[in-house]
């Protein structure tokens, strides 16, 4: 008996702490361990708003957006936190989740993800720069504007109503921002003709977003035409381009 208490008992108490680890083990490698996270289902963002007395921007889209060009590396974004603290006004950060060379289809394609739609419900200030890749890019308007222009800019301005759409069904109070087109082109031979396209999707985006109270096109197109405010590419604003855009957005907010 007392050869049972001091051989068998430990080794079988030892064999049985070591299933127990081995099965806690394996738990932990696949996950299955930890208080379960409430996930929404259908893809659907959290219920979640941004405090009140603070302002919680978000800025999202393409180079514009992410600042391509300034040296300071501010862009609109870090630019508007900037100018509203300098108001005294409280401001987070601003979250920027920017793709260089985004167009409208790839800024569709990142508002599925449940995250983003979550980070824009949290937000109250939502920047959006989109449409000018689908402009410049695809067609070269540069050397050969397309025969139907409107046909062009009515498709490009049907995925923006898309993505606003996706942005209120997250936040349907937010103040959004979608800046405006300029002309990066004035001083080339074939500038000059691009000036009356690049005012007509303006006022087209206007017309377009007129009935939503809390949408604002933010004109940019006058910043660049009378001085030089690009930055060494030639066609993203420079720091003087990307500062001006930021006060006016901060003017209106």
């Amino acid at each position: 008996m007392r050869r049972l208490l001091l051989w068998y008992v430990p080794a079988g108490a030892a064999v049985a702490a070591v299933v127990l680890f081995g099965v806690g083990f394996y738990s932990f490698l696949r996950g299955d361990t930890g208080t379960p996270v409430n996930v929404p289902e259908n893809g659907r963002a959290a219920a979640a708003q941004a405090p009140r007395g603070v302002i919680v921007p978000i800025i999202l889209g393409d180079s514009l957006a992410k600042g391509t060009g300034d040296e300071t590396g501010l862009g609109i974004g870090g630019r508007v936190v900037d100018e509203l603290r300098k108001r005294h006004v409280t401001s987070k950060n601003i979250v920027n989740i920017s793709v260089n060379g985004a167009r409208t289809a790839d800024l569709l394609q990142q508002l599925d993800s449940r995250n983003v739609r979550t980070l824009l419900a949290e937000s109250n200030v939502i920047i959006v720069s989109i449409g000018g890749n689908d402009l410049w890019g695809g067609s070269d308007w540069r050397s050969a504007p397309p025969a139907d222009p409107d046909k062009v800019m009515n498709g490009v301005a049907d995925r923006i109503e898309k993505i606003r759409l996706i942005i209120r069904s997250a936040n349907p109070n937010g103040r959004v921002f979608l800046i405006g087109l300029y002309n990066p082109f004035l001083t080339q031979p074939f500038g000059a003709k691009l000036t009356p396209l690049v005012n007509r999707w303006n006022a087209k985006l206007t017309e377009r977003f007129s009935e939503d109270p809390n949408f604002t096109v933010v004109q940019t197109s006058d910043i660049f035409a009378f001085h030089d405010r690009l930055s060494f590419d030639r066609f993203h604003p420079g720091d003087e381009g990307y500062a001006l855009i930021a006060r006016r957005i901060a003017d209106s907010i």
